[in-house]
């Protein structure tokens, strides 16, 4: 695979980019959905590290 360009962001677009997502992430977090999904995601965190200790 030859090397690609990748997209370079200022921080104002970096910015502009979070603050259009935020609402969106807020929501989805905070819905029955998003609140499994994390649940389950920090399930496998504590997991892990159980399972290193």
């Amino acid at each position: 695979m030859k090397n690609q360009n990748k997209p370079v962001l200022s921080e104002e677009q970096l910015d502009a980019l979070a603050q259009s997502l935020l609402p969106a992430m807020r929501e989805f977090f905070n819905s029955e959905r998003g609140k499994k999904i994390w649940a389950v995601k920090l399930e496998k965190i504590q997991q892990r590290k159980t399972n290193v200790v």
